[in-house]
């Protein structure tokens, strides 16, 4: 049995975004508030996004108006704190990464009518496109294609989505420093631009709106107010040691390079998604951005179109020329492309592609909602690869950190298109960046900086910021030199004085930010006492607090988790769309009406399916499903001698599984003594038994002793754990409990 419930009342009640910008510099306030309107204590659990380049600098913990602390700590202390408060009936919350822009938030032991009040605070470095600065807030996460838990989710982690459900959100956004005159528009949210002193105030004209499509801002601004800067900060961290605090340096810089004519030459795979996710707005999208594209191709390209869904197609054997006829036949794909292919099988189509390569490097144009799960592995393979990859992402709710990890470990670009954007503007900017001058970068600090963090690989194009930064142990003097490269071997360079960071920007924004770029390019150990340091969320760290509870009022059960489930983004998988004010059906929509690349009983519950646009399992999923003949077993029951004892490492996994339910009892003493309890575990059993002791709490202690070991193939519940903790603390002494745990962790189970 499955614990990740769908909340049955509302939970999640309020979400505010609030914030400022700076200049390039955004620090965005995320706010939920979370209610238990129900008569038992929850654990709320909530997979929420922010922009994958956010940097998130804090959480201030409001709990029936106290306001509370905690702290950042390795994640297996932290993970290890927030499980004691649980089972000894404390408050608590944990706060996980979950991957590139995703966080999980649990809230432990909220008891009936407590009301806690969450706010985030991220920081963000925006980036000029030519004149615009289009800044994306997600607000929700569309159902994903593949498996969420290879991807290193755990199985609370997975975001949920549900048709019947409904968030709203606030908008208060101030905009200063050189954005005070910029212009103000959006395609998915109609605003509210207010002048005030000093800069300008941006809300939804409307008051509030669904959480079911991302907030897109396009900020617009003059050519000095998108001038390069060098910004300044002192790092007030605490040093390590003797270790002197260091001075900060953020360099900003839109490079504006001479433009050539390019009479073409170039080779071009376009691979479009297909997938039953892309229905509705999204493929419309893709119809538009492969005319778009074909329209730009010239005499000397070659060229081919690769379809994907549960499987790539290619329209041609390979490379074509730009001739009236494959210009004719790729048109007529393009025009008559639907979402009726299932799943999101990315990795598949992008290996065909790079297998197009005849010679020259490709250029690889993907459009996609970039909806998948195996967003590392992907990247990792393009990186591989070595060919170019810009990447179109369309949708009111784009994958983010796919698409734009794509385009930035290989060189590219990425360009995100709301349904309500014009598609041909963005492949026109797309095919400026790839046939324009590439130019490299050399950086020429006043004095030589103890560490840089450079921008993403590849060359560097005109008009696109990029941002460089780097450590001093004595603040520089003297100015930043930037000099661009050209192929033909021209230089263009450019000079910037140190400027002081903004006051508004807030004292800590720049150092953490800083050091939360750093950490990818540290090894485990040395990235995890750096984020300590800053405290900064990571893969190896958490944020977690605990509210201690008088012995009266610690709740006397384990909560019951309660997922908060995402509304339905507006216009995936053909629901709707997102020109509609809100994508809810009061009733249940037809079949027909189904997103086709999965299950709707993972929206209206929990847990991804993979079903074909053709009615039934996708290809992956049915070769992962062979027949019971397959293995040679019969269809019908043959009698045989009793089966031999399974090996004790098999119970154990049958437990870690089958104990996630509440409903199922502890095995028995017996059951554990027959599967193979290793004798040393057995022993110290029956002296406790001689003294009197119950044997419930006993086994429990053992198994969570033991499933805490690593083992190949077995991924212990959460809830497993957390079940045997608590019958053991609430039936015997803790030091009891703490001599059992070592002893099972210290004994090596046998196999048989």
């Amino acid at each position: 049995m499955d614990q990740r419930v769908i909340e049955s009342a509302p939970l999640l009640t309020a979400t505010v975004l609030h914030g400022r910008l700076e200049g390039l510099v955004g620090e965005i306030h995320l706010a939920q508030t979370f209610r238990n309107a129900e008569a038992v204590n929850i654990e709320a659990v909530f997979t929420f996004p922010v922009p994958p380049e956010a940097v998130l600098l804090g959480v201030e913990v409001t709990l029936d108006g106290r306001v509370l602390r905690g702290q950042v700590l390795p994640a297996t202390q932290a993970e290890e704190d927030y499980e004691e408060a649980i089972v000894s009936g404390d408050g608590a919350l944990l706060l996980q990464s979950a991957g590139r822009g995703l966080y999980t938030i649990n809230v432990g032991n909220l008891l009936p009518g407590q009301v806690a009040e969450l706010d985030y605070r991220y920081a963000l470095l925006g980036v000029w496109d030519d004149d615009l600065w289009r800044l994306v807030l997600p607000t929700t996460l569309a159902p994903r294609y593949g498996d969420p838990h290879q991807a290193g989710l755990a199985p609370h982690q997975v975001p949920q989505v549900a048709l019947f459900t409904e968030h709203r959100f606030t908008l208060d956004l101030v905009l200063g420093g050189t954005l005070r005159l910029a212009q103000v528009d959006s395609p998915s949210h109609p605003l509210t631009v207010i002048p005030e002193e000093g800069g300008q105030r941006v809300r939804l004209a409307q008051g509030s709106a669904p959480l079911d499509r991302d907030l897109v801002l396009l900020i617009r601004a003059a050519a000095d107010a998108r001038a390069g800067q060098a910004l300044i900060a002192r790092d007030l961290t605490p040093g390590v040691g003797d270790t002197p605090p260091e001075t900060v340096v953020l360099l900003s810089v839109q490079p504006q390079l001479p433009v050539a004519a390019d009479p073409g030459g170039h080779d071009y795979v376009l691979v479009a998604d297909a997938s039953g996710s892309m229905a509705g707005d999204s493929i419309t999208q893709t119809r538009e951005a492969l005319l778009a594209i074909l329209d730009r191709l010239q005499p000397a390209d070659r060229f081919n179109l690769i379809v994907f869904g549960n499987e790539p197609e290619a329209l041609f054997p390979g490379l074509v020329a730009v001739d009236t006829a494959h210009l004719a036949r790729a048109r007529q794909a393009a025009r008559h492309l639907e979402a009726d292919r299932g799943g999101t099988e990315i990795g598949e189509a992008m290996g065909l592609a790079h297998r197009q390569r005849q010679g020259r490097t490709l250029d690889i144009l993907l459009i996609t909602d970039g909806e998948a799960w195996d967003t590392k592995e992907m990247i990792r393979y393009a990186r591989r690869a070595k060919d170019r990859i810009f990447t179109i992402g369309v949708g009111a709710a784009v994958a983010e950190d796919l698409v734009q990890g794509l385009a930035r470990n290989t060189g590219g670009a990425c360009t995100l298109v709301h349904p309500n954007e014009t598609m041909g503007d963005k492949i026109v900017r797309h095919f400026e960046r790839i046939r324009g001058p590439q130019a490299t970068a050399k950086l020429t600090w006043p004095d030589e900086p103890n560490w840089q963090v450079r921008p993403q690989r590849g060359p560097v194009f005109a008009g696109d910021t990029r941002h460089w930064l780097a450590g001093f142990t004595t603040p520089p003097t003297g100015p930043v030199t930037l000099t661009f490269t050209l192929a033909d071997g021209s230089t263009h360079a450019q000079t910037l004085d140190l400027q002081p960071w903004p006051e508004r920007a807030g004292a800590d924004t720049l150092p953490r930010l800083a050091a939360d770029r750093r950490l990818g390019d540290l090894d485990r150990t040395t990235a995890t006492a750096l984020a300590v340091r800053y405290q900064l969320v990571s893969p190896h760290t958490h944020f977690v607090l605990r509210d201690p509870r008088a012995a009266a009022a610690q709740a006397d059960s384990l909560p019951q988790v309660r997922q908060v489930p995402h509304q339905l983004a507006a216009g995936w998988g053909g629901m709707g769309t997102v020109a509609s004010a809100q994508s809810v059906y009061a009733t249940r929509p037809p079949r027909s009406a189904m997103p086709q690349d999965c299950d709707m009983s993972f929206l209206l519950s929990a847990g991804p399916a993979k079903m074909s646009s053709r009615g039934g399992v996708s290809n992956r999923a049915a070769r992962a499903a062979p027949s019971r003949i397959m293995y040679g077993i019969p269809d019908t029951p043959v009698r045989s001698q009793p089966p031999a004892p399974p090996p004790f490492s098999a119970f154990l996994e049958a437990q870690a599984q089958r104990l996630a339910d509440p409903q199922q009892p502890l095995p028995t003493l017996a059951q554990v003594l027959v599967a193979g309890l290793p004798e040393e575990l057995a022993e110290e059993i029956r002296a406790l038994l001689v003294e009197g002791t119950a044997a419930g709490p006993m086994i429990a202690a053992v198994l969570y002793g033991l499933l805490l070991r690593p083992a190949a193939g077995r991924a212990t519940p959460r809830e497993t754990l957390r079940r045997l903790r608590f019958m053991a603390t609430r039936g015997l002494p803790r030091d009891q409990v703490e001599r059992l745990v070592a002893l099972a962790k210290s004994c090596p189970p046998p196999t048989s």
